[in-house]
């Protein structure tokens, strides 16, 4: 995005590979003496200043181009599915904030055309007003198609997963409420940690919290991966499908 630096106007939003714009235009050469030459005066000493061209101080914001976006608290498991699901390595580490800038990861699928995730910084509260970057983090998010909303459902999560789920949620709205709007597909991490017995029911009752439906997965086991990346297909599939764009079929 090509910005103004003085009024903040935005002058160009650039989404697509080969868009241009003119940001100053240059000046009007002079003349040198050559151009004064004649056969009766043929070095003469005279000269035409040119005039200069305009000037403009600019922000350059980048925002990552992705069809997927990965969304969550610090250390919800996002960066550990990026490596399960791509060849991208990103920092993976067990303290808040190990990712520092949005990774990108390529999906390949057999008889599929591949698809490009973001890995997103964790966010927290307070995150659409700069609290732990995340302005600079959420501005990424706009330009993905899908969101990804992993939750920790672990016992050694530092926040309840509905209340995890609500504060990121607040913070899109907060931010642009046009990213509340993008489709989303909720996954409830770190599940080979619950018990066995009860976790058919933990997760039926934070689908009811959120009044949503979740998707349990393991990025250790790697319990449910397969169905995630065909959800995200099925998805991506039906947000491009006026577009003729479909990744399968």
């Amino acid at each position: 995005v090509v910005k103004d630096k003085e009024s903040g106007r935005i002058l160009k939003d650039m989404s697509t590979v080969g868009e241009s714009i003119i940001i100053a235009r240059g000046g009007r050469g002079g003349r040198g003496n050559k151009h004064f030459a004649n056969s009766i005066n043929q070095v003469p000493r005279q000269a035409e200043k040119g005039t200069p061209g305009e000037e403009r101080w600019l922000t350059l914001e980048l925002k990552l181009l992705a069809d997927v976006g990965l969304i969550g608290m610090p250390n919800a498991g996002k960066s550990t599915l990026l490596s399960r699901i791509s060849a991208a390595r990103p920092k993976i580490a067990d303290y808040p904030f190990t990712t520092l800038q949005p990774q990108l990861g390529i999906v390949e699928v057999e008889n599929c055309r591949r698809f490009v995730v973001a890995d997103i910084p964790g966010l927290i509260e307070g995150a659409h007003s700069g609290i732990g970057l995340g302005d600079e983090f959420l501005r990424h998010i706009e330009r993905t198609k899908l969101l990804v909303h992993l939750l920790d459902v672990s016992p050694f999560a530092r926040m309840n997963p509905s209340d995890a789920y609500s504060i990121v949620r607040n913070e899109l709205i907060q931010y642009n409420p046009k990213l509340a709007e993008k489709k989303e597909i909720i996954i409830a991490n770190k599940t080979d940690l619950l018990d066995t017995a009860s976790s058919s029911k933990f997760i039926q009752t934070l689908e009811e919290k959120i009044s949503k439906p979740v998707c349990p997965v393991s990025m250790v086991t790697g319990k449910n991966i397969g169905n995630l990346i065909n959800m995200i297909i099925s998805a991506l599939n039906e947000i491009q499908s006026q577009k003729s764009e479909l990744l399968c079929g």
